[in-house]
């Protein structure tokens, strides 16, 4: 099975999500290259001096992380360059099920899913089903 998308960013603060995380994007064949961070600042910055052929197709981001949260990636995100905003889809992967949490996520543009962990084979099929008509 030929993986869904080239490349994957997994930001979670928490080893044993990103643990879990991990091991379930890697079973599920979803990505043939995946990065992890465990900070979203970290990420940021990375993603700000990458070149365009590391720029991934898809960011899990969680949302509950200290200093440093996933709404606040959100809008730095915003000013990266284009090459990164234009190739890159943001998948929030969080333990919030809030409705304001979900709502305020969709408010950015890249955003194209809202997931309450832990992914789930589910998630993985509509997400694939989602990704052929936004990537």
């Amino acid at each position: 099975m030929q993986p869904q998308v080239e490349k994957t960013l997994l930001i979670d603060d928490s080893d044993i999500d990103l643990f879990i995380q991990r091991r379930f994007l890697e079973v599920c064949n979803f990505s043939a290259d995946l990065n992890v961070y465990k900070s979203a600042e970290e990420a940021l910055h990375w993603l700000k001096d990458a070149n365009n052929g590391d720029v991934p197709n898809i960011i899990f981001l969680d949302l509950n992380m200290p200093e440093f949260d996933g709404f606040a990636f959100l809008h730095h995100f915003r000013d990266l360059p284009l090459a990164v905003k234009e190739k890159a889809k943001i998948v929030v992967l969080t333990s919030s099920n809030s409705s304001k949490d979900r709502d305020q996520a969709f408010s950015f543009p890249n955003v194209i899913q809202f997931i309450t962990k832990p992914l789930k084979q589910t998630d993985i099929e509509a997400l694939g089903k989602l990704i052929e008509t936004k990537i």
